[in-house]
């Protein structure tokens, strides 16, 4: 957590005039929530949100500068709605450390309550490219690849939008660089906490629209479980949401809210019903195939408590506090009309216990590891659940899926997965 906002400001009323004020009115300037001279990520064009009865114009007051006004408690007030708090207009400690915590740098739109945020824009084409123009020295490229990669998948696996690599240093649609302080964009990092990232926008001008920045002063980690560090898939599917035209969303279970809680690597109700408003859901099935759960392999057969095929579909309880592997081996069309097929999406139909857990979604082509998936953290009904390869490589051999569970203590009901089917889709 940073310290922009000094312990002194908590307990200021209205009028006071204190040193204290102004590091909250910049704060609010920043991230959206008060008139400011200077916004790089600012654009000519009405930022609008998306209600269910019409859209409603985002305005922003303006305010006398170092005083603790009615436009700057206005303002708190909004900041403390988008941030879960009670909308007091009060600087409480709980006020302070929200304003102090982890977050993206992309500002706020102040009206968005409990809802995605569009009105910034969307890309005419679902393809796009990407490229680097450096990394990190935290992690290796092989580890950055890989963690862009999943972040990337988050968003196709929903969506039509498929993302494909360039060569570093060119001008891909979407561009990544891992920067510190004053990097020539008009927004500096802060150094380490505080701002860990931001994303320019498709309506932003070329050739930064959909550019995304990371604070090199950050401890970078793709590991999990996360212990300490910033954990890069995280915060990079986050910017990624903003490079493809969404705005920050005050639904605290949503990716797309503004504050870094810890690693999270799936899309919420509310992502997905944000990104299929811009860019349509993941369209039909062309070329699905489907295997039973029955058909399911387990790795480590001494780490279940029971296992039992109900007709087609297959009944599993993991010993208490272990984990396990279950493999599917997928029919796997390679070529139509003489024409090969591209790797889409995974899907699963699952059931799992209260302490039951899928952990890690793993994809193969053969022995080439397309997906690695780690994380992902899926439990409960899953009538449905996919899973995208962001790029859609070529199918060679054969794919398979691992799945990783990870089975807390509890009751055999809690401890249960209940595999239906596993399917592949392909293009």
């Amino acid at each position: 957590m940073s310290d922009n906002i000094p312990a002194s400001a908590v307990g200021l009323k209205e009028g006071s005039k204190a040193k204290a004020v102004r590091p909250v009115q910049k704060y609010l300037e920043t991230f959206g929530y008060l008139e400011s001279d200077s916004n790089p990520f600012a654009t000519d064009e009405v930022f609008m949100r998306r209600t269910s009865a019409d859209h409603v114009l985002e305005e922003q007051p303006a305010a006398t500068r170092g005083e603790l006004d009615s436009a700057t408690i206005e303002a708190l007030k909004q900041f403390q709605a988008v941030a879960g708090i009670p909308a007091t207009g009060e600087i409480d400690s709980e006020t302070r450390e929200a304003m102090n915590a982890q977050r993206c740098g992309v500002p706020d739109t102040a009206s968005a309550l409990g809802e995605y945020v569009t009105g910034a824009g969307k890309w005419s084409t679902n393809h796009l490219t990407y490229s680097f123009q450096n990394y990190t020295d935290d992690l290796t490229r092989g580890e950055i690849h890989w963690a862009i990669d999943h972040a990337f998948s988050l968003w196709s696996a929903e969506t039509p939008l498929r993302f494909r690599r360039v060569a570093d240093g060119t001008s891909g649609d979407i561009v990544i660089r891992f920067v510190t302080g004053d990097h020539g964009d008009g927004s500096a990092f802060d150094g380490p906490s505080g701002v860990l990232a931001h994303a320019f926008l498709p309506v932003a001008s070329e050739p930064i629209r959909g550019d995304s920045h990371f604070d090199d002063a950050e401890a970078w980690v793709v590991a999990i479980p996360i212990t300490s560090g910033i954990d890069l898939v995280t915060v990079a599917a986050h910017e990624f949401g903003h490079a493809l035209g969404l705005r920050h969303s005050s639904d605290s279970s949503a990716l797309m809210a503004p504050f870094y809680r810890g690693w999270h690597r799936y899309l919420s109700s509310d992502d997905i019903q944000g990104i299929q408003s811009l860019y349509g859901g993941p369209g039909r099935l062309e070329n699905a195939t489907w295997i039973h759960g029955n058909a399911a392999l387990i790795e480590h057969e001494n780490a279940v408590d029971f296992e039992r095929k109900y007709g087609f579909y297959n009944r599993i309880v993991g010993k208490a506090n272990s984990t396990n592997w279950i493999h599917f081996a997928l029919p796997t069309p390679v070529i139509e009309d003489g024409r090969r097929l591209s790797l889409d999406r995974f899907m699963l139909r699952a059931v799992t216990g209260s302490k039951a857990t899928l952990r890690d979604v793993h994809i193969r082509d053969g022995e080439r590891v397309v997906a690695l998936l780690n994380g992902v953290n899926r439990s409960g009904v899953m009538p449905f659940a996919r899973f995208g390869v962001a790029s859609m490589p070529a199918v060679r051999w054969g794919v398979s899926v691992s799945l990783g569970f990870d089975f807390g203590s509890g009751t055999n009901g809690d401890r249960r997965v209940d595999l239906i089917s596993a399917g592949f889709d392909y293009k």
